[in-house]
């Protein structure tokens, strides 16, 4: 956590929390994120040996487990595809909470339906596109700091 953080009394966000916008993140638009059981399997099988129990993922997703081992949390970074930081570092973890909160907004059909379609423009137009979505953010959402380009394609 950063000191400017630590001095406002910023609530330091949990092991549980994040472990929790992990697996939500991961759960299709109709089902169900993915079971202890599974997240364990696919851990151990990618190590090649038992890394983790299912009933340990519940108990840090539950607050019951709060100081897993390095080795735990690397092999949790690995498997949802995040870096260790994520679990360490709450400012490494809000900008990941941020890509999570897109990727959830990819999931219900406008939004979507909206970035199938800028799929198919020019360069120039998807710029035009995000020059357009940043004046709406800041029109919506005036108090909020944003960087310029910080959406812009490639």
């Amino acid at each position: 956590m950063t000191e400017p953080a630590r001095r406002s009394g910023a609530r330091r966000t949990t092991l549980a929390e994040k472990l929790d916008r992990l697996i939500t993140a991961l759960a299709p638009v109709d089902g169900a994120p993915p079971s202890y059981n599974e997240i364990a399997r696919a851990i151990d099988e990618a190590a090649g040996e038992r890394v983790i129990s299912p009933s340990y993922i519940w108990k840090l997703h539950k607050g019951e487990a709060t100081n897993p081992r390095v080795g735990h949390l690397e092999a949790l970074a690995a498997y949802f595809d995040v870096p260790v930081a994520y679990f360490l570092d709450d400012d490494v973890a809000s900008h990941i909470d941020e890509q999570l909160r897109l990727l959830d907004a990819l999931k219900t059909g406008a939004v979507r339906n909206l970035a199938l379609r800028a799929n198919e423009l020019s360069p120039e137009s998807l710029r035009a596109l995000n020059d357009m979505l940043e004046r709406l953010h800041t029109l919506e959402a005036p108090g909020e700091p944003r960087q310029s380009g910080q959406t812009r394609p490639a």
